[in-house]
């Protein structure tokens, strides 16, 4: 009643209200409700279609921290995507009668997700905007596996403000010899020109992690990664500019076998997380030999140069339990997933920066978790403005028919 009421009063004064009032009150509402007036008002719809109207509804939602979750059980037989705003609810998933595999989460920006579709080597994309209930999918990404076999293949998704452009990236390392290095190609899916463009890569023979998607922090994507080939191998982060589209590596302290690494944004700067991947001796560390209980946090510099020396420990937890990170609360927390002996799983937010931590509830914690943030947004899936955008949800429609020719 109370939104009905605010549609008639604006609709009586829109003649009157300046244009940056009528702006403010408009950005206030949720998706739902701006759904509803551009239905009822050409002139309401050309505002809240515009640009500038989108980035000051942007900049209101992503006050409100919400978690967007892929949730699978440990046989990984019970696939779901979650949406955590503030209540748990189920998010039915576009295009899921059509596919092999359940899709997995690239990467989520500004109230648009991006779902890896394929049921390998990362060969299919969507772009999903769940609030509005539109999905967009991608063409065929133009490097395949038609003369080498495919090795590796990493994808990542993220914002580049300077060209208010959302991209993909597919970064794919070919199968090769026994004495021979691996072969890296790379390609950038652009939001705004809707299609991909085959890039250079220039960092050498390497392979990124298996399962992995790259982590966007300060305009870059980051990947885990090793050197192949005859130089030996080492462990460093494979860093992609969205602005530049140039790669780099930085690189990472040593750690011994038995120990994880994740990459996180924290407060803006690029952060990893240690943490032991089952029972292993930790004595170097913490002076006795344990579990998995404890997770180290370091903070990347590279203010004074390129060198291991621009990691700094930035604090560490220790748990009374096993437990591993799983995602990052706004740059600011650190989101754990501990295991309680005879209790399940819960779920507790880090803070690294004081050492605080509490209790939070994303999902049932006894299953494994995909955590990403989100926020709600009128960005549309379709930035060059492109024919192929789906409202939820088509019946009997073959996948193919969504991906023309590169």
């Amino acid at each position: 009643m109370r939104s009905k009421r605010r549609l008639r009063e604006l609709m009586a004064n829109k003649g009157t209200l300046p244009q940056e009032t009528l702006t403010d009150i408009l950005s206030r509402l949720p998706i739902k409700s701006l759904t509803r007036f551009q239905s009822v008002s050409k002139p309401f719809s050309a505002l809240i279609k515009s640009p500038a109207f989108i980035s000051a509804h942007l900049r209101r939602s992503s006050r409100h921290l919400s978690f967007f979750v892929r949730h699978s059980n440990l046989y990984g037989s019970d696939h779901s995507f979650l949406l955590n705003n503030n209540q748990i609810s189920d998010v039915e998933v576009p295009l899921l009668g059509c596919l092999t595999r359940f899709p997995k989460i690239v990467g989520s920006c500004n109230g648009l997700v991006c779902l890896d579709i394929s049921s390998c080597y990362a060969r299919g994309f969507v772009l999903w905007n769940i609030a509005r209930k539109q999905y967009s999918c991608l063409p065929r990404p133009r490097i395949n596996d038609s003369r080498r076999p495919f090795w590796m293949v990493s994808p990542g998704f993220g914002f580049d403000r300077k060209k208010d452009d959302y991209k993909v990236v597919r970064i794919v390392s070919f199968g090769c010899e026994k004495d021979e290095s691996p072969a890296v190609m790379a390609e950038v899916f652009s939001w705004r020109t809707f299609c991909w463009r085959v890039i250079e890569t220039r960092i050498g023979a390497c392979v990124t992690h298996e399962g992995q998607n790259g982590v966007v922090i300060n305009g870059g994507l980051h990947w885990l990664a090793n050197s192949a080939g005859k130089s030996g191998i080492q462990k460093f982060i494979v860093s992609f500019d969205l602005d530049t589209e140039e790669f780099r590596r930085i690189p990472i302290p040593d750690f011994p076998a038995g120990i994880c690494v994740k990459i996180m944004g924290f407060k803006g700067s690029l952060a990893l997380a240690f943490y032991p991947s089952k029972e292993v001796d930790v004595h170097s560390r913490h002076g006795r030999p344990g579990v998995a209980d404890w997770i180290e946090f370091c903070v990347w510099d590279d203010s004074d140069g390129a060198d291991g020396k621009c990691w700094t420990k930035l604090s560490s937890i220790q748990l009374t339990t096993v437990g591993y990170p799983v995602g990052v609360a706004n740059e600011t927390g650190l989101i754990i997933k501990k295991l309680m002996e005879g209790q399940g799983a819960q779920f507790i937010l880090f803070d690294p920066s004081n050492q605080n931590y509490r209790g939070m509830h994303i999902c049932d914690a006894s299953y494994s978790c995909d955590v990403h943030s989100y926020v709600e947004s009128l960005v549309p899936v379709n930035g060059g403005g492109h024919d192929q955008v789906i409202e939820e949800e088509p019946s009997e429609l073959k996948l193919e028919s969504f991906f023309p020719p590169p």
